[in-house]
């Protein structure tokens, strides 16, 4: 979320991967570190296939960007980064790996964490909440 955050921060648009209208999925990152903590310590969820607890509601990069605007009382606009450019740019490291990752950003891309919920007893952090929890941390530093 870094092209978004940092980018309202600093009064610019936001800017986003490939396309802006496929849903996408982010994880939380305490509740993975929760989620990785509990299935290292159950010896009956070695051997499986989990995906990290992540919340239901998917959103799309307009609605995430959306979401970071309104939290921040930022303008809500962006760019986006065209597939072109971004293999154009691919001998440099960073974009050849985005280049490589875009089947993330060009079409729905969401977890369904509903077996490690339902298991664990576990309820996803909603988006909102993270976003706000994350904006309060960056606050601080």
């Amino acid at each position: 979320m870094g092209p978004v955050y940092n980018n309202l921060a600093k009064g610019k648009k936001a800017q986003w991967l490939f396309n802006a209208k496929v849903k996408h999925s982010f994880t939380y990152t305490p509740d993975a570190g929760k989620a990785l903590a509990m299935l290292g310590n159950t010896p009956a969820a070695y051997n499986q296939i989990w995906n990290m607890p992540t919340d239901p509601n998917s959103l799309t990069g307009e609605e995430w960007i959306k979401l970071f605007a309104d939290e921040m009382k930022k303008e809500n606009k962006y760019t986006l980064i065209p597939a072109w450019l971004v293999m154009l740019l691919q001998f440099i490291p960073l974009f050849g790996e985005l280049y490589e990752m875009r089947y993330q950003y060009d079409r729905d891309y969401f977890f369904d964490s509903s077996k490690f919920d339902n298991y664990f007893k576990f309820k996803p952090t909603p988006y909102v909440q993270g976003v706000r929890e994350t904006l309060k941390v960056l606050s601080e530093l």
